[in-house]
């Protein structure tokens, strides 16, 4: 079996991952023992590249391949370089039955010693993923596994999304993860087969959250901590753990009724976005975050004349969500609030 990636233990990732996402990991996984396709989809630090390693280890017994990338936004834009990821250790084993125009506007994509781009080569280059694929799936099953698939580079994603829509029965199978914000996962289904099942992963309840410190060994915490930590980082796992290890570290507990220390890399997550503000909006959105339901008006009342415009700039961050019957301004998520 080829394996790029490895996803050989896959005990080593069900640990932390059985808790609290049993029913999507089921939900997945039968999606993939029926031959299907799984997108998952949730915002940073959900869990997602979690689930997708545990599932991608047990289920590469049954592929004869299985090809793997990792996008990065640092590397974003570089073209075809998702596809070298997948194919750079496997195209010796197809080339030589490729048909010549395809093999040669492939290696030249994957080496870069040509000029082969999508104008000039498009059609070529779309076969030529499609015949590497049915070649490799004439050998056995093969999985694709595909992480942080928003920071694919676009032409990757389109010669992908073309083979994906045209392999029919073929035994080739789909395995990724998007980060998204809320529902806007559909555009990247175009990068999978039309069978491919989207799955979401929401926030972890308190109960989960609880259940989760414990096993990383943040045990001993009061139930008013694990309720603080539960809603300052809103169910996601991630934070959740930073916050418990940020406790963990500290030298004194905060009193009831006190913030939370809010760990040096959850407020560089949360500060790279706010830092995208301009001066004045951040200023708006610190004043914002003093009250307990803020509106337009209090803003106003409190000399922030252009808060409309600046809200508007926050929300099209993400920073903050809007409803158009509540006139309450609120905070996308509780670290916003609380790394101002």
């Amino acid at each position: 079996m080829t394996v790029q990636g490895d996803f050989k233990e896959p005990a080593r990732c069900r640990p932390d991952l059985v808790i609290g996402r049993e029913e999507l990991y089921a939900d997945a996984r039968g999606q993939l023992a029926g031959g299907g396709s799984v997108l998952l989809h949730g915002p940073a630090g959900i869990g997602k590249s979690t689930v997708l390693r545990a599932l991608a280890a047990e289920n590469a017994g049954g592929a004869r391949t299985v090809l793997r990338c990792s996008a990065t936004e640092s590397e974003s834009h570089l073209p075809f370089l998702a596809l070298a990821d997948l194919f750079g250790l496997v195209l010796d084993r197809v080339s030589a039955g490729l048909p010549a125009a395809q093999r040669t506007a492939l290696e030249s994509a994957l080496t870069g010693r040509g000029e082969s781009s999508l104008q000039r080569d498009g059609l070529a280059l779309r076969l030529a993923v499609l015949s590497t694929l049915r070649a490799l799936a004439a050998e056995g099953p093969v999985l694709v596994v595909a992480d942080d698939l928003q920071w694919l580079d676009s032409a990757s994603a389109e010669l992908l999304g073309f083979a994906a829509r045209r392999l029919g029965d073929t035994p080739v199978q789909m395995l990724c993860a998007v980060r998204t914000e809320g529902q806007e996962y559909d555009r990247h289904l175009r990068a999978c087969p039309p069978d491919t099942h989207a799955v979401r992963l929401g926030p972890f309840s308190r109960s989960q959250v609880s259940a989760l410190l414990d096993h990383r060994g943040y045990t001993g915490l009061s139930r008013s901590t694990v309720r603080d930590i539960h809603r300052t980082s809103g169910g996601n796992p991630l934070f959740a753990l930073e916050l418990g290890r940020a406790l963990a570290e500290s030298p004194t507990r905060p009193r009831p009724g006190e913030p939370l220390p809010v760990p040096t890399s959850l407020r560089a997550l949360v500060l790279s976005r706010l830092g995208m503000l301009s001066d004045e909006a951040r200023r708006t959105l610190l004043v914002a975050s003093a009250g307990a339901r803020p509106t337009l008006a209090l803003l106003h009342a409190a000399g922030r004349d252009q808060a409309e415009a600046e809200t508007a700039q926050a929300a099209a961050l993400g920073l903050l969500t809007t409803d158009p019957e509540d006139p309450a301004l609120r905070f996308a998520h509780p670290l916003i609030s609380a790394a101002l």
